[in-house]
């Protein structure tokens, strides 16, 4: 079997149901797990990773109001892989290569006995159920079964420790974009809540929203994450200049105890897949430190106190 993979969560998920050695052919952005490295990619996106996020938004609107894709995808490479399965996604241009332009590839270059699998989530349960249709699609139901056992009990630890503690609910805002600052939506605010929090300016389901200056000024979050979609931490921290401009953070109880915190966004959150589940116990840890402090130790590499970094006068 052969299997190519044009998406980061895709690839990982296809990893976690036990296939990785059916992978044949990756996207540009694929880049865990590391055993994954080798492989030939097949996309190339036209917008510069590396740039400041004011620059990467400018260049997707002038590429979509051009009406051109954000990605290229090689076709000879996908011919001469000539995959069993092609794993996508069909639910944003701007994430990966748009499905018609995958599904337009198909039909000209692979035989029909080509399957693609297009994946959709927008909330918590869809992303379960992508896993699931990965692995039921590949041969491995059971696989499934042993992932969301797992998963299952993993979240009913972090309500349970919750519930336990009494601990009061708190004002959570979740940043996936700076300039402009963008609110972490779909998935989201279902995390938010499982971890103790209540979201703010987002609702579940729904794609991450632009706020201005003034809309963030009339909220008071008690804990701030930020973690910019496909930002690893190093990208982020070249970028507190433009946080310091964007957001009222004086005014902000979160900035005043310290519960801001920045995150590896290309990592965690923005992927669905396997790790969303790691992504919500580094939210139940930022949420509620003092209940969940392994959690800090655990994922201390992709995760840094944003407070003094901003270094707001």
């Amino acid at each position: 079997m052969k299997i190519v993979s044009l998406l980061p969560s895709a690839t990982e998920i296809v990893c976690g149901v036990g296939f990785a050695s059916d992978l044949v052919g990756l996207s540009h952005e694929c880049d865990f797990p590391e055993s994954i490295g080798h492989l030939p990619r097949l996309t190339l996106s036209r917008v510069d990773a590396q740039a400041s996020s004011s620059e990467i938004h400018r260049t997707v609107e002038d590429l979509i109001r051009n009406s051109i894709s954000v990605y290229d995808l090689d076709v000879d490479l996908l011919k001469e892989l000539n995959p069993d399965f092609i794993v996508t996604q069909d639910i944003c241009d701007v994430c990966a290569i748009p499905f018609p332009q995958v599904e337009a590839a198909c039909k000209t270059y692979l035989s029909a006995e080509t399957r693609i699998i297009s994946l959709q989530p927008r909330r918590l349960e869809d992303i379960w159920q992508d896993i699931a249709r990965v692995a039921e699609a590949l041969g491995a139901p059971g696989n499934y079964a042993e992932f969301r056992r797992d998963v299952d009990g993993r979240i009913q630890f972090i309500r349970d420790k919750i519930k336990s503690a009494g601990t009061k609910t708190k004002k959570v805002l979740t940043i996936e974009w700076i300039e402009p600052v963008m609110i972490g939506g779909m998935w989201v605010p279902e995390m938010i809540e499982i971890a103790g929090g209540e979201t703010l300016l987002a609702a579940p389901g729904e794609n991450a929203r632009v706020a201005d200056f003034n809309q963030l000024g009339e909220i008071d979050p008690e804990v701030v994450v930020i973690k910019p979609c496909g930002f690893k931490l190093d990208q982020l921290l070249s970028e507190m200049e433009a946080l310091q401009r964007a957001v009222p953070w004086k005014q902000w109880t979160a900035y005043k105890t310290g519960q801001v915190y920045l995150v590896d966004g290309n990592s965690y959150f923005n992927r669905p897949g396997p790790r969303i589940m790691d992504s919500l116990e580094i939210l139940a840890a930022c949420t509620h430190p003092d209940l969940f402090p392994e959690f800090l130790e655990q994922y201390k590499e992709g995760l840094k106190l944003g407070r003094e970094l901003l270094k707001i006068a």
